[in-house]
């Protein structure tokens, strides 16, 4: 195994840094790999010990994505949001109560499922259409809208942490 890791470590990360849409991902990628590589069944004895670490490198790439889409899109803009400082005013105060409406939003956002989620915030953070959020989502225009109305529904409603 540890010859396996040598000899295609190098390209395995190159491979993995291509696909990942973050470069930050690679290393626990490429030990997600090499712990299937490790799961396999007699693994010493694979005839094309390259193809089958690709092959496996191909499998935790898809099933990365797939999680990430799945995922509500990171909360680091709210957090990027509540460290800005209401526009005319530096006072605490204000500070503060931006800080207490990023982490209602948080909430609330963590109640909903994280497609609904996500939509909501591409729309309204990030300025997508619904066609866009659709697009990256995977889904039909009428889910997305049905997304959005149902979250604004679900904010305006509130609830308490």
């Amino acid at each position: 195994m540890a010859g396996i890791a040598r000899e295609y470590g190098g390209r395995l990360k190159r491979f993995l840094r291509h696909r990942a849409r973050n470069a930050a991902d690679v290393p626990d990628l490429a030990q997600e790999v090499f712990l299937r590589l490790l799961r396999a069944p007699h693994h010493e004895e694979i005839r094309s010990p390259e193809a089958y670490l690709f092959t496996i490198a191909n499998h935790v790439i898809q099933q990365h994505h797939t999680k990430q889409v799945a995922m509500p899109m990171s909360l680091d803009m709210i957090d990027r949001l509540a460290e800005r400082s209401l526009p005319g005013s530096s006072e605490p105060p204000a500070k503060l109560e931006l800080h207490q409406l990023a982490d209602r939003l948080e909430y609330m956002l963590d109640q909903m499922p994280p497609r609904m989620a996500m939509a909501l915030l591409m729309q309204r953070v990030g300025g997508h259409s619904i066609e866009e959020i659709a697009r990256e989502l995977g889904c039909a225009q009428i889910t997305v809208k049905k997304y959005i109305a149902e979250a604004l529904v679900r904010c305006r409603a509130g609830g308490a942490p």
